[in-house]
């Protein structure tokens, strides 16, 4: 199968490409070139604003792609981009996001669950309507879309979420020093990150699938934890012998630290069901919370942007 990916240098559309190709894809790459492309040998890369329609048609009207796999665009990209993929590709998979749902009313959340989105947490309504305008070119069209909303990603190439909402490399160094941290509130709020790896296998699954229900689905790891928890693991990991201590949002806010939208959705319950995908395409997430930060703290050590040591 001939898969462009929009967006493909950076975390999960490298991931992606990657495991296209170990099952076999053709597969190109449309980026801007600003960020190094860590791909295979024999993806082709394309240099492009994806977002710009006379660089983007040319390209889809002359590659005979049979999908093409979206991880950058935006609701208003979409509303030329879906017209153009009809015409000349099979189906398209974007990547949404498990944010819509917050603060959720019920966990796990589903796919159908109500979608909030209210303005404090910060940019899920852009995520919202992207699968808004899916969703009605599907049934105006019939043409095949999904959107995977993905919860917070972490693994090899990205530093993960902190207990603030924020992706610090300073918060896990402190957790490998010794130093106490802070966790808000009780620290009983629910987190459920998801390895990059593991969502590059649940693209590529609904690619290959032969036909989708739904234009929606959920992808994230098998179980939530707690933000303590999630600590926790960070500092065990790190060799770390510091306090962990529960403290209010608003005495963390008044530290001038903190970013309050990620920290405020951070606090929120986060607990996700992927069952919908696993019935669909067989999506089977292999790394748990504590692999996935070991992945990633592995990762920051080798890299230098964080110093200590990983434990065995």
């Amino acid at each position: 199968m001939r898969v462009l990916i929009i967006g493909g240098t950076r975390f999960l559309g490298a991931y992606t490409a990657r495991e296209l190709v170990s099952r076999g894809h053709d597969v190109t790459v449309l980026h801007r070139g600003n960020t190094p492309a860590c791909l295979p040998e024999t993806v082709t890369e394309i240099l492009g604003d994806a977002r710009d329609r006379s660089v983007v048609e040319p390209i889809l009207a002359s590659g005979g792609y049979d999908a093409v796999v979206d991880t950058i665009l935006r609701a208003k990209d979409l509303e030329w981009y879906l017209p153009v993929l009809e015409a000349h590709t099979k189906q398209l998979v974007h990547c949404g996001s498990t944010g819509v749902y917050a603060p959720a009313g019920a966990m796990p959340v589903r796919e159908d669950d109500p979608t909030p989105c209210p303005a404090e947490f910060g940019g899920f309504g852009e995520k919202l309507a992207q699968d808004a305008a899916l969703a009605a070119f599907r049934a105006k069209t019939g043409f095949r879309v999904c959107s995977l909303r993905i919860s917070n990603v972490f693994g090899a190439g990205d530093v993960p979420l902190d207990a603030w909402g924020n992706r610090r490399p300073k918060f896990f160094q402190r957790l490998a020093n010794g130093d106490e941290v802070w966790v808000p509130d009780d620290g009983r709020a629910l987190l459920q990150p998801v390895h990059a790896a593991d969502l590059a296998r649940g693209f590529t699954a609904a690619v290959e699938a032969e036909s989708l229900a739904e234009v929606v689905y959920n992808l994230s790891s098998e179980r939530a934890v707690t933000l303590m928890r999630y600590t926790e693991h960070a500092r065990e990991l790190l060799c770390g012998q510091g306090a962990i201590r529960c403290v209010p949002t608003a005495q963390i806010l008044a530290t001038g630290q903190a970013d309050e939208a990620g920290l405020r959705f951070v606090c929120e319950h986060m607990c996700i069901d992927s069952s919908r995908a696993r019935a669909a395409f067989g999506y089977v997430p292999r790394f748990d919370v504590r692999a996935g930060l070991r992945d990633s703290l592995r990762w920051m050590l080798h890299r230098g942007l964080i110093r200590g040591a990983l434990a065995e």
